[in-house]
């Protein structure tokens, strides 16, 4: 008998030479279908294998080679991803028989496992794998929704949720598969479940449920479209929906872990779909579950499970046993199918509903209850009562208040216990709760009610067509009530065997002995999908005047919908249709214009008047190029005006040229330079600031809450702590920065009046047009910028502040005084203000003055009119005499003659100048070098050109003066006149040019002289072109002197300043020019110069 309990052990864990051979002996009589080939994939040879490897299934119609991966489905079909069928299998008979009975014993076994629930994972901690392990190391779960390695060590509450410190789901986690599930139940549980309660049989009819959908409610029908399961439990049905209970009546995720249990619905069609089951299993149903409630049992304890006086079959000999290895039987010992169920003692069993299938009993519960111990007979009776009762915890009734009829009730209002101790109208009206024990306390810690849990009422729930009446199958599936109106679709049974049938209040429809035969829902015509509207083509554009947002070629887009218009005229519409304000409040947003609704307007609409120029090119009021003359003649054309169409009409209305919208090509704008936003923070009103508060720019898109306190880059960009983009700033100009108030702000309903003022509406007037045709504007409304806008809200006009001075009386400021005898008109202080002007003095003295300045007499009569002193004409300047206009212009002469001097020896100076530094440097050179190494000759030939070329330019400016005066009028007017003359600015200025002329000179003279001492050879070369400096130097000064003698004299001083005085006149001694200037009548030259006196 032991030897048997060893076979079946091995059967369990994977000793299956011997224990395959056992089940082969029963396999021929189980009757396989198709199923056993369900969700296995065709190998490369195109055969469908088991477990063990072996073909059980074969393709016989399709290509194997296109095939091999695919997945078999239900009836051996075999479909693609659209769910056309590619192929179909056969069964191989005797590989297939073995194959399902090895299966059948794989699910009985996996039945007689402990269903898990997550009330046995509360509290226990998540692993560093992600697992949830008990104390004996089973993996009991695994994490399913957040990252394993942030919630090593976390809890698992009775939900299957993870928690975090604040309360918030962080994970969850899902059950594990029973094959995961180590170790199973322990061998006494196996023994008590499998012998006593009636699992195997139980695990045998729960199978008629697997491969069947879960629909909406969580139901389970058959292909009758009768109800034969459903969902156990306290799950949410929709969670099911769609998804297949697998052979142990449990459902799984895309992953493999249990996610809930079904159950069977007891009914006629139930019990007919168990029925044929056992009948097509045989007696083999129930043999397999008494074997395979062993699988998972602790090692060790196989002998326990099953006792010797409930194995079937005889003691295998104790020599035989010996021979074999621990754990096999010889295959001769183990017993057929039908004897091995007859001799396994019947016990008896629970019925699925009565061992609590279903219900939220705990495998204790189970155990305790549905397994009678010896010597307590009845109990089994007892424990399905209690099961029945279905009576919840006393705990589940914690944080409930009692009502005043001393009845406790949920949320949802029904009774779920009542109250036994204490004063309910007290207890209700202090509001207290009850605890786990279910006791109110009082605030002094006394136990001052009790209550006990009763069984909760059901409510009827209204079905989802108790609305309407007289409801039935139409023809093509639909459910129509008696007013003709379709109100439910077919969603469960053949819409065809159910046309004319009647649909009840739950969307059930019955056949004539109640079953449930198809299901309806309820239906709505489904409201058309709106498309999300796509505003991304305002992002950027703004909100004018009328509400209106413009795109770029002047059609409105769209409209404000939400907000104050006052408050989003000139602000950006984002991405979204919003409009933001500087604070990053969604103050407005618009909505699309339709494509239909939209104004069509022509290419040149919104554009004022058009003309066509000389070029062919058509230009605005403001001279710039919209267009180009396409039709016509432009030469004839030019100047006529161009409408919006683009149209060139004559006066009778003909067309006589079109144009065409064209733009010259613009210079590429550089973007705008965003660099002094680099580094500034925006802040909450979504303002972009430096540290002092000063303000650089705002947010133009993203939410300036969510930005508050982030830096900008150089380019005007917000960026995330992980890098990404999150908003847009602009740079405000600094005259922009606070939008001021306009000029007519605070005044409502302002109009242009017909003479271009702007009045309110009681007709004051306010402003003035300033800008605008005034015709075209009357009537139209003024904002408080003093703009005033079309229908599209296009600037057409401005208007500014105006106030018309009110039209006073000028009163003369003699008004009230009297004429004095002298004819003067004095104030209050005596200060004379006008003068008797008009009239007798001797019959205006003492005569009053009117407001219009006229002496009257005391009957208001004029006799007299006075005027104020600063109306009174001034006398005119005397008439010069003839000598001093000759005088005069014998000044502007001397100043126009002193002027054009000036410009000739400055330019003579600024190129001799240079030349001079030259000479002076060479024969300083020369001067230090040592006389071996000094190259006279090489001097020579270096500074002789420079004076040539100096000497060259004197003389060009001695002939530029001459040539002043070619005649010799001036030098002879020059004469005559008085040398004591005062000089005049210009003679100044020549003066000052003429010293600096001699000055450089004369010093280049003196100096090379000294430098020249001491090198003869040179001496002797340089010596004597001095004087082709020198000379026409003198002869310059001789010619201003002929001209302008008084400017001799200031040179002479301002020579004898430098020191320079006495080395000039004596290189004019030494040249004779003294002498001869004397002799030519020039005295006075040499007597400017000094020279005159001995």
């Amino acid at each position: 008998m032991k030897a048997a309990a060893g076979k079946v052990w091995d059967t369990a864990h994977g000793a299956r030479g011997k224990a395959e051979h056992g089940v082969g002996d029963v396999a021929g009589q189980i009757p396989v279908d198709l199923s056993v080939l369900e969700g296995r994939s065709v190998g490369e040879s195109g055969d469908i294998l088991s477990n063990e490897g072996l073909p059980i299934g074969k393709i016989v119609e399709g290509n194997p080679e296109d095939l091999v991966g695919q997945i078999v489905g239900a009836n051996g079909e075999i479909l693609d991803e659209d769910g056309d069928l590619i192929g179909t299998v056969e069964l191989i008979p005797d590989n297939a028989a073995a194959a399902a009975a090895a299966k059948k014993a794989q699910d009985a076994m996996k039945m007689g496992e402990q269903a898990l629930s997550f009330k046995d994972l509360t509290n226990l901690p998540v692993t560093k794998e992600g697992n949830i392990k008990d104390q004996n190391g089973r993996v009991l779960g695994h994490v399913v929704e957040g990252d394993p390695s942030d919630l090593i060590g976390q809890t698992v509450n009775e939900k299957g949720e993870i928690l975090g410190e604040d309360g918030n789901v962080i994970g969850r986690v899902g059950l594990a598969a029973p094959s995961e599930v180590g170790g199973g139940v322990g061998a006494e549980d196996a023994k008590g479940v499998a012998d006593k309660a009636g699992v195997g049989e139980m695990m045998l009819d729960i199978s008629i449920l697997s491969g069947k959908r879960i629909n909406k409610r969580g139901k389970i029908m058959d292909e009758e479209g009768d109800i034969i399961g459903q969902v156990a439990g306290d799950y949410d049905p929709k969670g099911f929906t769609g998804k297949f209970p697998n052979q142990n009546g449990q459902v799984l995720d895309d992953k493999g872990n249990v996610i809930g249990q079904v159950e069977i619905v007891p009914g006629e069609a139930a019990d007919e779909a168990i029925s044929a089951l056992r009948e097509k299993v045989g007696g083999v149903g129930q043999a397999l579950p008494d074997t395979a409630v062993v699988e998972g049992l602790v090692p060790g304890k196989a002998e326990e499970a099953i006792p010797e006086e409930e194995v079937p079959g005889e003691e295998i000999p104790e020599e035989a046993a010996e021979k074999l290895p621990e754990g096999e039987v010889p295959e001769e010992e183990v017993p057929e199918g039908p004897d091995m169920e007859e001799e396994v003692p019947k016990e008896p069993r629970l019925e699925p509903k009565e061992a609590g299938l279903g219900d939220e009993i705990s495998q204790e519960q189970l155990q305790e209850e549905a397994i009678p111990d010896e010597g307590a007979p009845g109990e089994i009776e007892g424990a399905a009562e209690a099961a029945a009762d279905k009576i919840p915890p006393v705990s589940t009734l914690e944080g409930l208040t009692c009502n005043k009829m001393g009845k406790i009730v949920n949320k949802d209002g029904i009774p779920v216990g009542e109250l036994i101790e204490g004063d309910a109208k007290k207890l209700s009206q202090a509001g207290f709760q009850l605890d786990d024990q279910g006791q109110f306390w009082d605030n002094k810690g006394n136990v001052i009610g009790k209550v006990q849990p009763t069984v909760p009422e059901e409510q009827e729930i209204e079905g989802p067509f108790a609305e309407y009446e007289d409801l039935f199958v139409l023809p093509d599936g639909w459910v129509q009530d008696k007013n003709g109106q379709r109100v439910g679709q077919i969603v469960e049974g053949d819409a065809k065997k159910l046309v004319g049938r009647a649909v009840d209040d739950d969307g059930d429809i019955l056949d004539r002995k109640g079953n449930v035969i198809g299901h309806a829902e309820p239906w709505e015509e489904p409201e058309s999908e709106v498309e999300e509207v796509d505003f991304s083509l305002l992002a950027g554009l703004k909100v004018n005047k009328l509400g209106n947002i413009v795109g770029p070629d002047g059609v409105p887009l769209a409209r404000v919908t939400e907000g104050d218009l006052k408050a989003v005229i000139g602000r950006s519409i984002d991405a979204e249709g919003q409009i933001w304000n500087d604070k990053g409040e969604v103050i407005g947003r618009v909505e699309l214009i339709p494509e239909d609704e939209r104004e069509t307007l022509g290419p040149f609409s919104g554009l004022g008047e058009l003309k066509v120029n000389k070029d062919g090119l058509v230009e605005d009021s403001n001279g710039h190029i919209v267009g180009r003359l396409v039709e016509g003649d432009a030469q004839k054309l030019q100047g006529q005006m161009v409408d919006e169409s683009g149209e060139i009409l004559d006066k009778y209305g003909a067309v006589k040229g079109r144009a065409e919208p064209y733009e010259p090509e613009e210079e590429v704008i550089e973007e705008e330079d965003l660099s002094a936003l680099d580094g500034k923070t925006v802040n909450k009103m979504g303002n972009v600031v430096d540290e002092h508060g000063t303000l650089f720019g705002r947010i133009v898109s993203g939410n300036p809450k969510k930005m508050a306190g982030r830096k900008v880059d150089g380019f005007g960009r917000i960026w995330s702590d992980d890098g990404q983009v999150i908003g847009q700033a602009e740079l405000i100009p600094a005259d922009e920065r606070e939008r001021p108030e306009g000029p007519f702000f605070g005044l409502e309903g302002l109009v242009l009046a017909k003479d271009g003022m702007v009045v309110d509406p009681n007709g004051q007037v306010v402003g003035r047009l300033i800008e605008g045709d005034e015709k075209r504007l009357v009537g139209r409304l003024v904002d408080e910028d003093g703009e005033i806008t079309d229908k599209l809200g296009n600037v057409i006009g401005r208007a500014e502040p105006y106030t018309p001075e009110e039209k006073q009386r000028d009163i003369n400021p003699m008004a009230g005084y009297k004429v004095n005898r002298d004819g003067e008109v004095r104030d209050a202080d005596g200060n004379m203000i006008g003068k008797l002007t008009s009239g007798d003095l001797q019959t205006a003295i003492g005569k009053t003055i009117d407001d219009n300045g006229y002496v009257v007499d005391n009957d208001g009569n004029k006799i007299g009119e006075c005027t104020l002193l600063e109306n009174i004409p001034e006398e005119p300047e005397p008439e010069l005499s003839p000598e001093e206009l000759e005088k005069l212009e014998k000044e502007k002469q001397t100043r126009e003659l002193a002027a054009k001097m000036c410009s000739i020896v400055q330019q003579a100076l600024d190129s001799i100048e240079p030349l001079c530094k030259q000479i002076t440097e060479h024969l300083d050179a020369a001067d230090r070098k040592p006389k071996e190494e000094l190259d006279e000759e090489q001097l020579v030939q270096v500074v002789k050109p420079l004076i040539e070329e100096a000497g060259q330019m004197l003389q060009e400016c001695k002939g530029a003066l001459r040539a002043l005066d070619p005649d010799g009028q001036v030098a002879a007017l020059a004469k005559a006149r008085s040398a004591s003359q005062e000089a005049t600015p210009e003679e100044y200025r020549l003066a000052e040019l003429l010293k600096e002329l001699t000055q450089n000179i004369v010093t280049t003279i003196e100096n090379g002289r000294k430098r020249l001492a001491g090198m003869p050879h040179a001496k002797k070369k340089i010596n004597p072109l001095w004087a082709l400096l020198s000379e026409p130097l003198f002869q310059i000064i001789a010619a201003v002197g002929l001209l302008l003698s008084g400017v001799l004299g200031i040179v002479s001083r301002l020579l004898d300043g430098l020191g320079l005085g006495g080395l000039v006149r004596g290189l004019l001694g030494n040249l004779g020019l003294d002498k001869l200037l004397e002799g030519l009548g020039l005295g006075t030259v040499t007597d400017a110069l000094g020279m005159g006196k001995k």
